[in-house]
């Protein structure tokens, strides 16, 4: 079946399965009680015994002696919510070891210095009598840089979970990583936040010399996993096994978190009796917290994280969504120009299978975002990239599932200052000249790689409901199935031959509202491709299939449903 935008692929029903929440269980491969509750239950499973992560063992003793020597010591992280988080709750885990060691941070500057580590900035560490790098969501695959520290006399610890492709493991003190060859950890893909978690989990084990932190480091351990449950939303990883644990541990342990930064952001972001989920960190917190390395310096996000002081905790969360209306701004304008660039191009067609766009006016730090909502619109990867400095493009890429962005940018690395990332998401640098050539090469392997009927995107329904079902008390039954994110994304619903009320835009414009006939539900789609052409296919009175995520909406105390349309099709 086809919709607008998509094809639809519709999960076969259980006979039988019962209410709305048991059938998308089952459908999710969660057909017996005990794995209902396992699922379910998420945030009270035990986390798996962290001396189990690759290289956690090797990187503590090396950290402890570093610490008994009172030696100075660097993180240096990145610079979106995963390495902001994950650099915050290393400093505060071994502050608390050693108060009177000084533990740094080191965080690059996005547009200045790029992602990952610098030799510059290892340099200066060094010369201001560094002795000992931790990094954290970075560093992996960094030889030169790794090489460059080694020859002045820097001791490093990487801790990351980057994929390492073909790059040797390197040679430094510990390499903390779920994924490293020859391992048989069970769950190779964490976030760079539960990585450095783990390992400040078995620091303070090793500290202490057991398993049952006091009361002090059990307020610690709580504080630092929301702080890790907050990466691993953000960061998109897959939330299945150790990374949905923590990440719903920490939504269920959010509001109780004393760190005042934390709570000033649930201050700025949460309305009036709503609970932190996984759309409050991923779409409210999360940008906030990005908006600071996009359009700044993400020191400002770090600094929230590491205050203890609530007053100037506020002011920063309050600086922050500034930072980030403006970042929104900067958004849409690069968006609609970029859309109509693609389609004057012919980037839109079968014939050009990726869309890969530069112009110098546009921010680099914001170019990613734009390019997942391309993603969404145009259903291929897409490249944008804007001027970092006179002569230099930097920017970001986003993929579709299938085809592998990393590969790209290593089959294109000769036209590039410089590349990575992973099969999803990647970023570039490169100089001016070279775009068309870059450009070229990247949408010949696209061509190579991608088919047309890869370009026509399928969503997964999970299930048929009818809108009598979809009451306030049901839609909140399945916030059970919290967090959502990649593996385990927000319910689909398949609603058949609703008859449309009413339709009209609303906002900006940019988005549609429809009321159903005989439902006090409404259904909202926010930024469809063409709203008039959208208004104009659902007059009063016309019958539709739709594909719809329910949601609860609160507004002045009273709690409604609201469905987020997905895709629909015309009767």
């Amino acid at each position: 079946m086809r919709g607008m935008l998509c094809r639809w692929k519709l999960q076969e029903p259980v006979p039988g399965a019962g209410n709305l929440l048991n059938r998308l269980l089952v459908t999710r491969g969660h057909a017996e009680p005990e794995a209902q509750q396992a699922f379910l239950e998420a945030a009270k499973d035990q986390l798996d015994p962290p001396d189990r992560l690759p290289g956690v063992i090797e990187a503590t003793k090396c950290i402890l002696a570093a610490l008994k020597r009172k030696e100075r010591i660097a993180i240096y992280g990145d610079y979106d919510v995963d390495g902001v988080t994950s650099t915050a709750i290393l400093m505060r885990t071994l502050r608390a070891i050693e108060p009177l060691v000084q533990v740094e941070s080191y965080i690059p500057h996005r547009l200045e210095e790029g992602y990952g580590l610098n030799v510059e900035a290892l340099e200066s560490l060094h010369d201001s009598g560094v002795g000992l790098v931790i990094t954290v969501d970075c560093g992996v695959v960094a030889a030169a840089e790794i090489a460059r520290a080694t020859e002045i006399g820097l001791e490093l610890i990487i801790t990351d979970h980057h994929p390492l492709g073909e790059h040797p493991i390197p040679k430094v003190a510990a390499v903390v990583h779920p994924g490293l060859p020859g391992s048989a950890y069970e769950w190779p893909i964490l976030s760079g936040s539960a990585v450095a978690w783990k390992l400040s989990r078995y620091l303070l084990s090793q500290h202490e010399g057991t398993d049952s932190p006091g009361p002090r480091t059990r307020e610690l351990l709580k504080n630092t996993l929301c702080m890790a449950g907050m990466g691993v939303i953000a960061d998109v990883v897959p939330l299945v096994g150790e990374n949905r644990r923590i990440a719903a541990k920490a939504l269920h342990l959010m509001k109780r978190c004393s760190l005042a930064g934390v709570q000033a952001m649930l201050i700025e972001c949460l309305k009036k009796g709503e609970t932190p989920d996984s759309e409050t960190v991923g779409f409210r917190i999360g940008p906030r917290l990005n908006a600071a390395g996009r359009l700044g310096h993400a020191q400002v996000a770090l600094d929230l994280l590491m205050t203890d002081d609530m007053i100037e905790a506020k002011e920063i969360a309050g600086s922050l969504t500034v930072l980030n209306k403006q970042r929104q701004e900067l958004a849409k304008k690069i968006e609609e120009e970029a859309c109509r660039m693609a389609e004057t191009a012919g980037m839109d067609g079968d014939e050009v299978r990726m869309i890969v766009l530069a112009e110098e006016s546009w921010h680099p730090g914001v170019v990613g975002i734009v390019a997942s909502r391309l993603v969404e619109r145009y259903g291929r990867p897409v490249v944008l990239l804007g001027c970092a400095e006179k002569g230099v493009y930097r920017g970001s890429g986003r993929s579709i599932d299938g085809f592998s962005l990393h590969d790209a940018v290593q089959v294109c690395q000769e036209h590039l200052i410089s590349g990575g990332g992973h099969a999803m998401a990647a970023g570039m640098t490169l100089q001016v000249d070279s775009f068309d050539a870059a450009r070229d090469v990247l949408v010949q392997y696209a061509n190579e790689h991608i088919k047309p009927a890869d370009l026509i995107r399928t969503i997964t329904i999970d299930c048929e409901a009818t809108l009598d079902e979809l009451t306030v008390a049901l839609v909140h039954s399945l916030q059970q199935m919290q967090p959502f994110g990649r593996c385990n994304e927000s319910p689909k619903i398949l609603l058949r031959g609703v008859r449309v009320q009413q339709a009209e835009p609303f906002g900006d414009g940019s988005h549609v509202r429809v009321g159903f006939e005989g439902s006090r539900s409404r259904g909202v789609w926010f930024r469809p491709r063409d709203p008039s052409e959208l208004l104009e296919m659902l007059p009063r009175k016309a019958t539709i299939d739709v594909v719809v995520e329910p949601k609860l909406n609160q507004w002045r105390g009273v709690t409604s449903v609201d469905l987020h349309i997905k895709d629909l099709v015309r009767q």
